[in-house]
């Protein structure tokens, strides 16, 4: 992989990450503020199942993906080229 390839890989996947990131925290904002005063299934508050257990759950599931995805393994060492590619 020629290295500006590499830097529109990083790119790529530092926007996805920051992407993820800013969703996360307007989901845990939403699951945590938003629910009304009640008990969820497994007894504690229903804000704090959602933000807590449920919201984490799925973007733990959703990071697996975006990483299959999404992110590239690439060779971090730069080798430099042959003489005869460079003509």
């Amino acid at each position: 992989m020629k290295i500006n390839s590499r830097y529109q890989q990083a790119a790529k996947e530092a926007r996805w990450a920051l992407g993820l990131t800013i969703l996360y925290v307007i989901g845990w904002c939403v699951c945590a503020y938003l629910p009304k005063e009640s008990h969820g299934p497994l007894g504690f508050p229903l804000w704090f199942e959602l933000a807590c257990f449920y919201l984490p759950i799925l973007f733990i599931v959703v990071a697996y993906w975006v990483i299959k995805i999404v992110y590239q393994d690439i060779d971090l060492e730069h080798q430099p080229e042959s003489k005869e590619a460079q003509k």
